[in-house]
């Protein structure tokens, strides 16, 4: 005879019921937004009247943040030594091992010790 379950893992969690309340009010009102913001996004007379453009202050906040990033942004030995990393060093780095290499494939050609026909850019111009 199989005997019913004590527990069901679906239904028990590590927080106090309060706090199980508070997240479904969340999660409801999530919903509602979502709710709402899908039927406006979705009305096809938004465009008829003027001023009828939709108003997101999620969007707006995060267009505010782009347009001022500039005016946050410290500079400082740390800031440019990132930079130099990220942007100078690798591309100096490559310039010159491309460039040594480059003198270094000329000169086994015109020494001899690679023939013409068998150098590796023969397809390149």
């Amino acid at each position: 005879m199989a005997q019913k379950k004590t527990w069901d893992p679906w239904k028990m969690y590590d927080i106090s019921p309060e706090e199980m309340r508070a997240v479904n009010e969340r999660s409801k009102m999530k919903e509602s937004i979502r709710a709402e913001w899908t039927k406006k996004f979705t009305d096809p007379w938004k465009g008829s009247h003027p001023g009828s453009s939709l108003f997101d202050p999620a969007v707006q906040r995060y267009m505010s943040l782009k347009a001022t990033e500039s005016d946050y942004c410290k500079r400082t030995l740390r800031s440019a030594a990132i930079s130099m990393v990220i942007f100078v060093l690798p591309v100096t780095f490559l310039t010159t091992y491309l460039i040594y290499k480059k003198r270094e494939d000329e000169r086994r050609y015109r020494s001899g010790e690679i023939m013409y026909k068998d150098r590796k850019s023969k397809h390149m111009y």
